[in-house]
This record gives structure tokens, sequence and C-alpha cells, in this order.
């Protein structure tokens, strides 16, 4: 079978020690467990358990090269080290990848030594030997120290479609794979299930699932906070477990040699992996209208050329997406409108210190621009309006509030709510006559304004949220309590609702991606895993920990993508960010990701 569109083999990447940068070759001899030089050695601790990157991303910036007798290694300004086959002491160390369990074969001493001091803990470099004795039965035969599968293809076009997506410019190093090749539209990588490229035939076995590796900027070896490029492909290329995946695992059906150039001959084709893709429900929908509802805070209204909008629950967000200076933006923004009415998006925005986009909106974006949306999303949502309820926020966090209280008008059921929210002055209500008015219709409804710098007479609640505002209002732990604000407001007001005696089944919390906690002053806490106690702390995640004291605790990506990593808490106080793996049952059931969940007291664990 011939391909209509002919691709060629572009670059040819080996990674001779795992986690470590990579070398570009022209040509390169195919074996069985992989390309000749890649991944033959990987750094592991004193018990066997690897070492990688997702942990010490700086590894990324080991450089090495080839020489006939071995290889050379450099990293910032250490003196190089240089390792020679013959000089390998070959004793057999037990060691692990995942969860194959097999033997390697030591080094030097001087290597040990010089990826310790990299690494910042003592390791130990191992060698697979000349054949390696990993064997995987989802293979069939050997394995070097990969992942999974000995070989990785991605086309460049793939590459380039997800950096027309992403904020953010990504390169082809930051996914470690062995083979690009061009000339093709993208993903077209999906479609193979055999190809033929120089003397090898080579099988596609599997999509590749990415992991927080993807994430290391390779030129300064750090953890990208945002998670890209995970967000962005977590949007076109996941599955519905949250998984996400880029490029296609290879195996090998015979040995032989490839060179850059070669063409690709697709000698069997399969049916391509079918994920959601959220931009293609992207709708595009103009400014019909723009108004302050106090100081630097802005509702516009939007409406779609087409008529009616996607159903949304009050308190979900819009995605939306604009492009600023040529360079695309996306962010998402609470609705503020009554779900009733699905002819108009109202959303809020409120200026914000180094806000681009919000600012920006607020300067620029008018009545008959326009800009691109998804369809309203989000899990911080009314979904029985018959309960009594505390709608407590500050800043911008009103904006969800506003779109449950106009539901609520809308369906007549503001019966028995309290809205809390906290600001400056009085003038930084937003829609502060239309809150009035609300109230003065409907006895069931209860506002309570607190003010941090109140001018003149003031006869309301003063300063930030405490225990003193909380216990002021009525029958609150019997109330569904929904709260969003800036991440010091929602804290405090979790820690006193849970003082209080509220069920944590009745607190919601309104949150976009992970956060980054504040956690205080740094404490020791004791952690109980599966019976294995030790001392950690309460600023790392429950995964690292456990990792550091020598538990191991199954895991994958790193991210809050996969939940390879979940666990049960079954005692104590934590700290968990809302992520995809988490469903929503989970939290009622504490459970929590190990890769994110931060302890904050002494805690027990079943994994």
């Amino acid at each position: 079978m011939s391909n209509p569109k002919q691709s060629e083999l572009t670059e040819i990447n080996v990674y001779p020690i795992k986690s470590v940068s990579g070398i570009a070759m022209s040509s390169g001899w195919v074996e069985k467990q992989g390309l000749c030089f890649d991944r033959r050695f990987m750094l592991a601790f004193a018990d066997g358990a690897m070492v990688t990157a997702r942990k010490f991303p700086h590894m990324v910036n080991v450089k090495s090269s080839l020489i006939p007798d071995g290889l050379v290694l450099s990293y910032q300004d250490k003196p190089s080290l240089v390792l020679r086959y013959k000089e390998f002491l070959m004793e057999e160390v037990k060691t692990q990848v995942w969860n194959d369990r097999f033997v390697a074969y030591s080094t030097v001493l001087a290597a040990n030594k010089w990826f310790s001091e990299v690494v910042g803990r003592p390791v130990q470099l191992l060698f697979s030997g000349e054949q390696s004795n990993r064997i995987r039965d989802k293979v069939g035969h050997n394995v070097s120290f990969a992942d999974g599968y000995p070989l990785l293809v991605i086309s460049q076009p793939s590459l380039d479609e997800l950096n027309r997506r992403s904020s953010e410019q990504h390169l082809m190093d930051q996914f470690r794979t062995n083979l690009v090749v061009s000339g093709t539209e993208a993903f077209v990588e999906d479609s193979w299930k055999r190809i033929r490229i120089g003397e090898v035939e080579f099988e596609a076995v599997k999509p590749c699932e990415r992991c927080i590796l993807t994430t290391v900027d390779t030129t300064t070896g750090h953890l990208r906070a945002n998670k890209e490029p995970l967000n962005t492909l977590g949007k076109f290329r996941a599955n519905e477990k949250g998984g996400v995946f880029f490029g296609q695992n290879l195996v090998a059906k015979n040995e032989g040699m490839i060179r850059v150039g070669d063409a690709i001959e697709v000698l069997e084709v399969k049916d391509k992996e079918i994920y959601h893709d959220e931009e293609a429900t992207l709708v595009q929908l103009t400014c019909v209208g723009k108004r302050e509802i106090s100081p630097n805070f802005v509702e516009f209204t939007l409406e779609s050329s087409e008529g009616i909008l996607s159903p949304f629950k009050a308190g979900q967000y819009l995605p939306i997406e604009l492009s600023i200076d040529n360079k695309k933006h996306t962010r998402n923004y609470t609705l503020s409108s009554h779900p009733s009415e699905l002819k108009q998006y109202e959303i809020c925005v409120k200026r914000v210190e180094d806000g681009q986009v919000s600012n920006w909106l607020l300067d620029h974006f008018k009545v008959g621009d326009g800009l691109l949306a998804k369809a309203p999303s989000g899990d911080f949502c009314l979904t029985n309006a018959d309960e009594p309820l505390l709608l407590a926020a500050a800043g911008s966090g009103v904006t969800p509030m506003l779109s449950i209280l106009r539901y609520l008008e809308q369906i007549d059921k503001l019966s028995d709510v309290i809205f809390y929210y906290q600001c400056k002055t009085l003038d930084d209500v937003p829609c502060k006559s239309e809150l009035q008015r609300l109230e003065a219709r409907h006895p069931g409804l209860k506002l309570h304004i607190a003010l941090s710098q109140p001018a003149g007479e003031w006869n309301g609640l003063k300063g930030r949220v405490c225990l003193s505002h909380f216990k002021s209002l009525s029958e609150l732990t019997h109330r569904q309590v929904f709260v969003c604000g800036p991440d010091g407001f929602m804290k405090k007001a979790e820690n006193l609702l849970m003082k209080m005696g509220l069920p944590q089944s009745h607190y919601h919390q309104e949150a976009f991606g992970v956060a980054a906690f504040d956690t205080g002053i740094e404490k020791s806490v004791s952690i109980s895993i599966n019976g294995a106690q030790f001392i950690g702390n309460n600023k790392a995640s429950i995964l690292e920990q456990a990792e550091d004291a020598g538990i191991f605790i199954a895991n994958s990506c790193r991210a809050g993508l996969c939940g390879a990593c979940k666990i049960t808490m079954a005692e104590g106080d934590y700290l968990q960010p809302d992520v995809p793996a988490l469903l929503p049952d989970d939290k009622v059931n504490r459970q929590a990701l190990a890769c994110c969940c931060i302890p904050q007291s002494d805690v027990v664990i079943e994994s």
C-alpha cells in the first residue's frame, strides 16, 4: 500500500541515558530492543528504583556524546565524565522500570559519584548490557530502559498542530521521540499499523500516553507551572479517563539500518483513536453590551449569530479564545447570566495586576468585537435549588454567585439563601443596586457585606472573613456552601466552616486547574502508608515524600491526569487540587492523587 502523501524520516534521536538529553544521528542500527545506543543506561537509587526527570527535571540538561569506546557526559560547569565500556564493573544489580523487575549491571564508582552530585541524591548508573535482561510480555522480547516500548515516532505536522493550539511553542525534544517524520498531515501516524523505513519493518502497537516529563523546559530544566503542553493536549488528545496521547509506540519486526531521508512506506493502516476535540465546538461570539458593575469590574454581554447558545448550569465558566498582538490566548471566565437565557452569555471581568487578558478586555474589547468560545464547563455549579444555601465570595468570585442568584430568582427559589461578600469599600460591591432589589423582593435572601476598608458610618460586617462573621449567619452548618474568590479567602473560609462543623460534602469551591497551595510555615507531619510510617512535611506531595522514604506508590503521569496514583486518605487533613483524574464522588470518599495531594496534618493513607 502506498501513501498518497509521501513522508520521509527527518530525525533519528537516541537518548543514551534515560532522562538525559538526546543525540541526533544521521543513521541508526535498529535492534529488537530498540535503537542502538538508545536508553542503554539508567540512574537508580540504591534499592534499584529508577531515577528520572519526572522527579529531577534538571537531568534533561545533562549532555551526552558518543565516543568509539564509550560516552562523554557534561553538566553545567562540572568537569566532564568519560565512560569507557572496558572499565565497567559489570556486577549484577536488581533494578526496576515501572512494574518490570530485572537484572542490570553496575558501571564505575566515578559515574555514581558524578551523577549523585548532579541529582543531589545518592544514585548509581546502571548499564543494560549488550542485550537487556528486561523481557516485556506485551512486546514479546527484551526492551531497553525505555518506559514501555522500544521506539517512538511523531510527525512534525503533529507538533505544528499542537503549537497552533497551545499558548506556548513546544520543541520535539520535550517528547523524547526517536523518529520524526515530515511531509504528512497532522497525526497521520495514528493511522499506521505497519510501516517500513529503510531496512526495517515496524509495527505501531499503541498511542504514547504522555506524562509530566513533557512539561520540562529543556533549556532551564524546570517543570512548567502551567502544565503545558499537557493542558492543551488534554483538550483534543485525551481519552475518557483523562490520559493524553501524542506519538505512536513502535516495535521493530527485524533488525536493520535506517537513515535520515528514508521514505516511510505504509504497509498497513488501522482506524485512528477518537479523541474529543474541544476546538471543534468553538463558536464565534460578538460583544453586544459592556457595562461597569463596580470600579474596574466589567460585565460583557455576548451573542452568537447562530442564535441559540449551548446550555449551562449556574456557576459554570465560559472558555474563551482571542488574539492579542497576534498571539493566541485562552482563558476561563465564569458566566454571570442565568442559564434560562440561551440567547446571550454574560461574563464578568475584573482588572488585576499583570492580568494580560483581563486588562486587555477592559481596555480594548468593545461592542461589535468578537471572540471564540467553547461550550460552558465546570463542576462548580448549582445542582439542587431546593436546599438552603450560603454563597460566600470575594473579589471577582462574585461572578458565579450572580449567576446562581439570577437563576434562583428566575425559578422563584430565593427562599433560604445567604449571600456573603467581602470587598474593600461599599463602592466595590458589584451590581449593588441589583442585589439590594433582590433582597427587597425576596425576604428569604439575606445579604451580608463585609468591608475591609469601610468609609464613614458603616454598620455592617467589618474586616476580612473571620469566625465572628460566619457565626452571625443563621443555621450555617445545615446549608450547601459555595465559595469563590482569591486563594487566601477560600482557604480561610473552608478552615472556618470545617471548624464550625460543616460536613465536607456540603462544601463546594471554585477552582480552575491545579492550584499552587500556600501551605503556610513548614512543619513535620507523620505519614503512614499501608502501615509503613515515616516523618514528612506539609509542603511536598505525598508521592514525592513516599519515594524519598523508599515507599512505592503506583504512578504514571505525575500531573493529575491518569489516576494511577489514586489513594484513600483514611485519616488526617490534606490539600487536594481539582484535577481531571478525580471523579466527582472521589472528594466525598476522601480519595486523592498522591502526585498532587499535600498532607497538612498527621495522615493515614491506604493505597
